[in-house]
């Protein structure tokens, strides 16, 4: 067994004392560092969270290189700076806040935390509330917010900012630093630099990609750009990617024409008084080129044919959505029209989020998909909570056999009170030794563990990403090393640990931490790819979560695909053509999913075929993945079990949330789930392939410790985004 150290409790009463009388930033750290936390200040707990720290006075050698925050536990850990580092005076980290206190400590002595500096931060939001991040002057974002509030019962916060003051001025900003953030708008207008010097514009070209990041793994973006989208076409913006174009390339402005009428904007945005003409005057929008060929959903224009004029055009973006309006909604004929606010609101698509119909209401106490996994993931194979009969029926007998049976064997049997000198201490070995036998019978011996891993291909863009939970459980006090390693190059890997969100105990907003038997530091290694040192108590459990993306390998997109697809979107909606499998393993119980339909495909071998004509047709999506089942000429929906403990199946549910109702019909939001969600995706002209692989994030947990034998093997859940070509008419 390993000593489990703990954090010395003086220092944890000094570090107590310091926060509660202070209140704000230390004197002497307000001397020498700047700290600048999240989006504007805005962040919430459970989620990855940017700091950037600059000095002042101090050189930047002087700058902390890592930092110690809290999990939920109340345990420190520490977080080292992003390698990215440009040496500017500035440095950036990225940390996870377990607890709502929003402290931390500046590491000023290498590898100490005794040594550190305690900072004061802003309280974070509430972990279930949404952020809503508007890069540009949009004032109507803020009055759709609260047309959302009204309609999904959660409240949303509106962030404003410049994408400048976003990526502040520390380098390295990645797509994990917008992992709060559940909606991007981005303003054209806003990507432009008049007089901007080098740095800037480096600035603003790591913001957009990092923005881009996001996006394709799996974010909600809507960009506003009409007459702008020609300047960020002329000055060759990266933000042009975001424009729709032909499957396979971003847009192209061809030339910018006059909107004469704003009919369809009016209907699209469920406008309550259409918009005054003098708006319409000078008023421009891009002619897109290759408008015929768009990959993507035009949902309004101008003209007879939606290639017309496009306006509005929802697209997909590697795991994520992009809708462009080719309108500059910052314009002053916009800023006061109410149908903006409804304009906003079908822009952030609301409907297909599966938000609609929220259980709970925002409740910070509800239970939603991700704590159910983590309640799952809790459960371990011979590992069993010693049923409360035994322990009272044990705690009985033991006082019987203190009072009456001992007093009257010594006292009145044999007659020789000192022998309770020796049945005393005889009675409470057998007792626990009977507790200890008791115990190891229900939670047994070995270490043991528990896993949910699901992973994601875009064959379009050759992107992947994973999620990997993990549970461990311990039959002694020890520390462990945690590492989750993926075969990708330069795959971006982040581990950490996985708690619910809310109110409740463990959660990320609980005004008091959860207590850990084993309460002392540990460390995130390197590129957070890792753990070290971490403590875990005897007969307790640990859970980890961990979450990688990887961009296409160096062979190429197309040579690097998964699984070839020649399937081709009819006018009926049903598709014909065919895919093959280029893995180099099976996919056992496949499916092919599509808008509203399912394919049931079996087993797919490594160069296997499937045509979806030669099988026996789609069935309902919904229908399918809630169990639906024909009862008396009506259809009958398995109900959502909220208290299931099977991992595969709240991934199955989560991947495809909104499609089958959201919480609707679970009962429960997505949490932090919802990024699983693939949905959207569906009605694209994208169709998926779902079937379970093995996994792809590889675990190295201490792997002398664990039994073989009590952690059988674990699959996957693969999902293969596959384009699809459209019929001619």
């Amino acid at each position: 067994m390993i000593e489990a150290r703990r954090w010395p409790s003086g220092l944890m009463a000094a570090f107590a004392v310091v926060l509660a009388c202070v209140g704000v930033v230390p004197v002497e750290a307000a001397g020498q560092f700047d700290v600048r936390v999240g989006i504007e200040g805005v962040y919430r707990t459970g989620a990855w969270t940017p700091l950037v720290v600059s000095s002042r006075e101090r050189p930047a050698a002087a700058l902390p290189n890592a930092v110690w925050v809290e999990d939920p536990d109340g345990q420190p850990v520490r977080m080292p700076a992003v390698p990215d580092d440009a040496g500017d005076g500035c440095r950036r980290f990225r940390v996870r806040f377990g607890r709502p206190n929003a402290s931390l400590m500046l590491e000023q002595s290498e590898g100490q935390l005794g040594g550190g500096l305690p900072i004061t931060l802003p309280a974070p939001i509430d972990s279930r509330e949404r952020m809503l991040l508007v890069l540009g002057d949009l004032p109507a974002a803020d009055r759709a917010a609260r047309l959302l509030a009204g309609e999904e019962g959660g409240r949303t916060r509106i962030v404003s900012a410049s994408p400048l003051a976003v990526a502040g001025k520390a380098a390295g900003i990645s797509a994990l630093d917008f992992d709060s953030v559940d909606g991007i708008i981005v303003c054209g207008g806003s990507l432009r630099l008049k007089d901007g010097d080098r740095q800037q514009q480096a600035l603003l070209a790591a913001t957009i990609e990092a923005i881009d990041g996001w996006v394709r793994s799996g974010g909600r973006l809507v960009f506003v750009a009409g007459a702008s989208a020609a300047d960020l076409d002329a000055a060759g913006s990266p933000a042009l990617r975001w424009l729709p174009g032909p499957p396979g390339r971003p847009g192209k402005v061809a030339r910018l024409v006059p909107l004469r009428r704003s009919a369809a904007l009016e209907t699209y945005g469920r406008a309550g008084r259409p918009l005054e003409k003098a708006a319409l005057a000078g008023l421009e929008v891009p002619l897109l080129a290759d408008a015929a060929e768009l990959d993507g959903l035009i949902e309004a224009f101008d003209g007879r044919v939606a290639t017309d004029l496009p306006l509005v055009v929802r697209s997909a973006h590697g795991f994520g959505t992009v809708t462009w309006i080719g309108i500059d909604l910052d314009r002053d004929g916009f800023r006061n029209w109410q149908g903006t606010d409804t304009l906003l609101v079908e822009l952030l698509d609301a409907r297909v989020s599966g938000r609609a119909a929220r259980a709970g209401g925002g409740r910070s106490d509800a239970v939603d998909l991700a704590a159910q996994l983590r309640m799952a993931l809790d459960h371990f194979p011979g590992v069993a909570a010693v049923p409360f009969e035994i322990i009272a029926g044990l705690g009985l007998l033991y006082v019987c056999c203190l009072y009456p049976l001992d007093w009257f064997v010594v006292t009145r049997l044999a007659g020789r009170p000192w022998l309770s000198w020796l049945t005393l201490p005889l009675l409470v070995a057998v007792f626990t030794g009977l507790s200890l036998t008791t115990a190891l019978a229900w939670k047994g011996e070995g270490w043991r563990s528990s896993r949910a891993d699901l992973v994601d291909v875009d064959s379009v863009t050759g992107l992947s990403r994973g999620f990997s939970y993990t549970g461990i459980w311990s039959p002694q006090n020890a520390r462990i090393d945690l590492a989750a390693a993926v075969p990708r190059d330069r795959a971006e890997v982040a581990l950490s640990w996985f708690a619910p969100a809310g109110r409740g105990i463990g959660g990320t907003d609980a005004a008091v931490s959860h207590s850990s038997l084993a309460a002392c530091e540990y460390r995130s290694v390197g590129s957070l790819a890792g753990l070290e040192q971490v403590p875990i108590a005897a007969s307790s459990s640990r859970l980890f979560e961990a979450r990688w993306t990887a961009p296409p390998g160096k062979t190429g997109i197309r040579a690097s695909e998964p699984v070839v697809s020649t399937l081709v979107l009819e006018g009926q909606g049903t598709l014909r053509g065919g895919i093959e499998s280029r893995l180099g393993f099976s996919l056992e119980d496949c499916r092919l999913l599509h808008a509203g339909w399912l394919y049931d495909v079996g087993r797919l071998d490594p160069g296997g075929h499937f045509e979806p004509a030669a099988g026996r047709g789609p069935r309902s999506l919904a229908g399918a993945i809630t169990r639906r089942s024909a009862s008396r000429e009506r259809d009958v929906s398995t109900g959502w079990d909220s208290g299931s403990t099977d991992v595969d199946r709240i991934l199955e549910v989560a991947g495809f949330h909104a499609a089958v109702g959201g919480s609707g019909y679970t009962r429960l939001e997505a949490g932090r789930l919802a990024r699983l969600d693939l949905s959207p995706l569906l009605e694209l002209g994208r169709a998926i392939l779902v079937g379970r692989g093995p996994p792809a994030t590889l675990w190295k947990e201490i792997p002398s410790r664990l039994d073989p034998d009590s952690t059988p093997p674990r699959s996957a859940l693969w999902r293969i985004v596959l384009p699809l070509q459209r019929s001619a008419p």
